[in-house]
């Protein structure tokens, strides 16, 4: 599933799901895989959300310019201004949709990991509201500190995804689409013959919680967030299923850390 090359995809491990089936089942019981697979089974289906968004909006943009503007730049678009209207309407909704399932997969993976771990079940579980990624990550990090080493990695990999510069734009940026107004692609010709791409579609300029955001090249800004995150939530799978196999033998005692929190 890449938007990045098949190269690089390649160089990336695979997450075995079946052996995570396995896994929860034999630690914590098939009620508890049970919990855990609609989440698991989203952390498939997000990067292909993501993937479809992203080439429906480049490569409808890529062929609208190929078959209109080419010739006459953007002049032409007054041609038919309601087909180029049109156009960056979809554009703008395929671009909507990749942020925010991208931006969901933090708290996508942060329900999988509290039940594939069974979390629920120890004494300061969270409401259903509050399961999201800082706070999985800060249970994760007492199972870790309160001795049992096995979740370093896990706590590291999963801290990574909502953190950098990167992540910061992509979480201002789906919370303003999401909550403010929408940040709006725009389409930007080069007369100069100075730069090496001639069409570039913006991200439109915003504020942002009192910090302004400069626009930002969409496609470049989608490719680098996916080509971060998407490897990343291989990585916790595999992970996670490392954690479970180290776990199998303190079944059927949940860790029995009950005492340490």
């Amino acid at each position: 599933m890449n938007v990045a090359s098949e190269t690089e995809k390649n160089k990336n491990p695979q997450w075995d799901i079946r052996l995570t089936e396995e896994l929860v089942t034999a630690v914590f019981g098939t009620a508890q895989w049970k919990k855990a697979h609609p989440s698991v089974r989203s952390m498939t289906d997000r990067p292909e959300f993501c993937r479809y968004h992203y080439h429906e909006a480049l490569d409808m943009m890529k062929e609208y310019i190929q078959s209109n503007l080419a010739e006459f730049g953007l002049f032409g678009v007054y041609e038919d201004y309601d087909e180029f209207s049109y156009l960056m309407l979809k554009i703008r909704a395929n671009i909507v949709a990749f942020v925010q399932s991208l931006h969901a997969v933090a708290d996508t993976c942060s329900h999988m990991l509290y039940y594939s771990l069974a979390l629920d079940k120890h004494p300061k579980s969270l409401k259903e509201r509050g399961i999201y990624a800082k706070e999985v990550l800060k249970l994760l990090e007492q199972l870790r500190n309160a001795g049992y080493s096995e979740y370093e990695k896990l706590c590291r990999l999963f801290r990574e995804v909502t953190t950098g510069d990167d992540y910061k734009y992509h979480n201002a940026l789906t919370n303003s689409s999401k909550h403010r107004s929408i940040v709006r692609p725009e389409l930007n010709e080069d007369c100069t013959g100075m730069r090496e791409e001639k069409w570039i579609l913006f991200l439109e300029s915003f504020w942002y919680e009192g910090k302004f955001f400069e626009k930002t090249n969409a496609r470049e800004f989608m490719q680098k967030e996916h080509d971060r995150i998407q490897p990343l939530t291989v990585n916790i799978g595999v992970e996670l299923n490392e954690v479970l196999k180290k776990l199998q033998p303190l079944k059927p005692t949940t860790h029995a850390i009950e005492e340490s929190w």
